[in-house]
């Protein structure tokens, strides 16, 4: 593992200032806690100019499956059967306001040190400004983390947004370049809302290659309606560097503790590789259509229920997944198999969803028994092409102000040559360290 560097350079010297404010921050806050708390109505007012974030600190204990067909991929000619990791992160948001515009950035940078050596990364996950051209319109231009969708852990109408990661779909994602805005119009009737959305994310070879390659202006549009009590999106991704997309979405109240949500997308013209029999790789292109149909239910004890179904039309099948692991389970014996197996793994074949059917529940309960300051939460993710899974229990500590511990445990089960039975990592342990400022 080497020392990585950031994409963005041009916002590295933003980055790196974000970091040392936020270090002054930590020590401003520190030498202010012993002075008297006094009420200040200002405080309660929006300021030309604000900032928050986090320092984490994250040590992890993982439990190794030499058995596993990955483990060959993942840790060649090691014989271990557990590791320790440390891994560190900051984040940085801040705001300033002046007549109708704004300026925004989130800086974040990580640390990771582990028995294969250590890497760091700084980058900028949002640098944008905003002018509020009316009562009702804005434009934004500049790196943005858009949030479209309304599912929880997979969102497939995210068409201009990195991908979640559905072990924790809360953390902070980085943006691409693009200039967005939109139109809202209200009114009394059965449409209360009405908002239109545009996008124009740009790519060439040195801005947003992440999204896709060529050297297009990809557009596209969000039509937002609240209809009937009933949120409704219409979205559309016009081709450019990637395939034409089109989707819609929902979300609605059924009753003050429920609520169902749902996303359906189709997709034109994605190139995907396929191992063949012959252990060569191949390009495919092809298009599909996938979707989310999901709940929100919160019980009277206020114990939350969070439960989607999510169908990845471009995901592997099963008798895909099965053929990839077996040959990854073979480089021990072949290693002329690594570098496509490698290939594979990296385009697809390895990943968050790399299948067809998911399945996804977590169940959290805030001070339960009257214990103040400690919320469990357990976590499950079926694969229900295979029936391999994984879960993840969970308990947060909120006790010291600012400061959340996480201590989490996660573990994966399946049988021979199915998704998470064939994971390096058998189970693992971590206690997240989180102070906010």
């Amino acid at each position: 593992m080497g020392r990585s560097v950031a994409r963005d350079w041009w916002l590295q010297p933003l980055a790196r200032l974000a970091w040392l404010l936020g270090i002054a921050t930590l020590r401003i806050g520190a030498a202010q806690a012993a002075e008297p708390v006094e009420f200040d109505v200002s405080a309660y007012e929006k300021k030309p100019f604000e900032w928050n974030g986090y320092l984490e600190l994250r040590p992890e204990y993982q439990r190794l499956d030499r058995g596993a067909a990955l483990y060959g991929l993942q840790f060649p000619g090691d014989t271990r059967t557990s590791l320790t990791r440390t891994n560190a992160a900051a984040e940085l948001s801040a705001v300033y306001r002046t007549g109708e515009m704004r300026l925004h950035y989130t800086g974040h940078a990580t640390y990771v040190h582990g028995p294969q050596g250590s890497a760091d990364d700084l980058r900028t996950y949002e640098a944008y400004g905003a002018w509020q051209a009316a009562a009702n319109a804005n434009l934004e231009a500049g790196k943005r983390a858009l949030r479209w969708g309304k599912a929880y852990a997979f969102s497939p109408v995210a068409f201009f947004e990195r991908a979640k990661d559905p072990l924790d779909p809360e953390l902070s994602r980085e943006g691409f370049v693009l200039a967005t805005g939109s139109w809202v119009r209200s009114a009394p009737g059965p449409l209360t809302t009405l908002s239109v959305t545009p996008v124009l994310l740009p790519v060439t070879d040195s801005l947003n290659d992440a999204y896709g390659s060529g050297n297009h202006w990809n557009a596209g549009a969000k039509l937002y309606a609240l209809f009937h009590d009933t949120d409704i999106e219409l979205v559309y991704a016009a081709p450019g560097s990637r395939g034409a997309r089109w989707g819609v979405d929902f979300s609605r109240n059924l009753g003050t503790n429920l609520e169902v949500h749902g996303e359906w997308a189709r997709f034109n013209d994605v190139p995907g590789v396929v191992l063949t029999p012959a252990d060569t790789l191949v390009t495919q292109v092809r298009s599909f259509a996938s979707y989310v149909i999901g709940l929100r239910y919160l019980t009277e004890h206020q114990t939350t229920l969070i439960a989607e179904y999510y169908s990845n039309g471009g995901g592997l099948t099963q008798d895909q997944a099965e053929q990839f692991f077996q040959r990854a389970d073979a480089i021990g014996a072949n290693q002329s198999l690594r570098s496509v197996i490698a290939q594979a793994a990296s385009r697809g074949y390895v990943g968050p969803n790399a299948m067809r059917r998911y399945v996804y529940a977590r169940l959290s309960q805030p001070e339960p028994f009257d214990i103040l300051y400690v919320t469990p939460a357990l976590t499950a993710i079926v694969n229900a092409d295979d029936r391999s899974y994984t879960l993840i229990p969970e308990l947060t500590f909120t006790r010291i102000a600012n400061l959340e511990l996480r201590f989490r445990l996660q573990f994966n089960h399946g049988d021979r040559w199915t998704e998470y039975g064939e994971k390096a990592v058998q189970s693992r342990a971590e206690l997240r360290m989180r102070y906010h400022f």
